[in-house]
């Protein structure tokens, strides 16, 4: 057995060298983290007998080792020679007392990284665990690197229909579900782009109805940072210019954070609109019934972490005096997409009415809101694009807000290239067929 050591920076890069040198039939002996990167032990001609000591009693038990071709080759005349020889030695030869069995051969210059192995097999285990998820991923890169050249054959236009999906910031589900609506033998690549678009448009629904047309409650809802308050303050604004500020009034919940409470009151003495403090859910609802006179009542939330199960104040917020109370969930469009969807997931709980989107004047893609928009089910309501209170909360309609998510692609110096576009996808050449 010919057992060689070898140190890079990763497994890929080790068998690398284990293969160039060894060939294929080398097995990998051992792996370890060492300073300099990763240690790779291994051997060819390998004999498992000298790692599994089970094994060379179990193998002489059953079979007999086999002859290496020379011996073999040998006339019969010589190997007797060599026989009667051997038994007239063992004859005048002393006897040697009995003893302990001994072990099984261990080499001296057996590698200090086998020895550990045998006496800590579960550092073996961990090892070749380690090497197994390795493989793993080199598989699957081939694999999926494999598929999507297979797929770019087949169907070019879809391919870059594709690529130009995962570009706009669509996940990699949505972009294959829209890909797959595109006839496989498309051959005009700006008709399959606006049939796409069209078809992503379609999915975001939005709702044109002023929130505050009926009256009622509206509680916004959504994690910290993402412009509750801002947004408040603005509908409050809004709707005190065409109303009246005698008909609106606004709640703050949020006592999580040092001065949050105190944003809302200063908006509400530039506005001349009352802004009332409460920190329980029972002082929620004590406001709102002293507020039954006033038509439009904006509660501001504070943000909740992934384990809150009250989901702020608002959580128990129910009917007071038979009035209504809607829920908008408020999403800042600069935030991941990951951070977007465990907010609805996390949101969804509650019953909400719609979702608000803000920061839309500081992302660099559209694609990721407009997709968990799209997969959540629920509308669109308003969109902010600007700080300024004087500003409205504006409607867009899903199709002028897709087409801002193109020409925010199209600025965007990132490019989706053939490994990253495979990466992505996987196994998408068996989804869409």
């Amino acid at each position: 057995m010919q057992i060689k050591r070898y140190v890079a920076e990763d497994m890929r890069q080790a068998l690398k060298q284990v293969r160039d040198e060894q060939g294929p039939d080398a097995v990998i002996l051992s792996s370890r983290q060492i300073p300099d990167g990763l240690e790779v032990v291994a051997a060819v001609d390998y004999d498992e007998t000298l790692i599994d000591p089970s094994l060379q009693g179990a193998g002489a038990a059953t079979t007999s080792r086999p002859r290496s071709p020379l011996s073999s080759a040998r006339p019969a005349s010589a190997r007797a020679q060599t026989a009667d020889a051997g038994r007239r030695a063992s004859a005048h030869a002393e006897p040697v007392p009995s003893a302990a069995p001994r072990s099984p051969l261990r080499p001296a210059s057996r590698p200090a990284s086998m020895r550990n192995d045998v006496a800590a097999p579960e550092e073996s285990l961990s090892g070749m665990r380690d090497e197994i998820k390795a493989l793993r991923r080199m598989l699957e890169c081939q694999l999926s690197s494999l598929a999507w050249n297979d797929f770019s054959r087949q169907s070019p236009v879809r391919a870059d229909l594709l690529r130009n999906l995962l570009q706009l910031g669509l996940p990699s589900p949505l972009a294959q579900d829209i890909t797959a609506r595109v006839p496989a033998d498309e051959r005009d690549p700006a008709r399959a782009w606006r049939q796409a678009l069209t078809d992503f448009a379609h999915m975001v629904a939005v709702e044109p109805e002023d929130p505050l047309m009926q009256g009622g409650v509206m509680v916004l809802v959504g994690p910290t940072g993402v412009g509750k308050t801002t947004a408040i303050a603005r509908f409050a604004a809004h709707y005190a210019e065409v109303h009246g500020s005698e008909h609106v009034a606004m709640i703050s919940t949020d006592n999580s954070r040092p001065g949050a409470q105190e944003c809302l009151f200063s908006a509400g003495r530039l506005l001349n609109i009352p802004v009332y403090q409460a920190n329980t859910a029972a002082e929620v609802q004590e406001r709102l019934n002293r507020l039954a006179h006033v038509r439009v009542v904006l509660v501001d939330t504070a943000g909740a972490a992934r384990d809150d199960h009250d989901l702020g104040q608002s959580a128990g917020l129910g009917r007071p005096d038979g009035r209504i109370v809607t829920r908008y969930l408020v999403l800042a469009a600069n935030a991941q997409i990951q951070a977007l969807e465990e907010a609805v997931m996390l949101y969804s709980r509650q019953s909400l009415n719609g979702i608000i989107a803000t920061k839309l004047d500081e992302t660099a893609s559209l694609g990721g809101l407009l997709s968990v928009v799209a997969l959540s089910g629920l509308p669109l309501v308003r969109v902010s694009d600007s700080a300024d209170l004087s500003r409205p909360l504006r409607t867009l309609s899903s199709r002028r807000l897709v087409k801002r998510g193109v020409s925010l692609m199209r600025e965007s110096p990132r490019r989706m290239d053939k490994e990253s576009v495979a990466q992505h996808i996987g196994e998408m050449h068996y989804a869409l067929g």
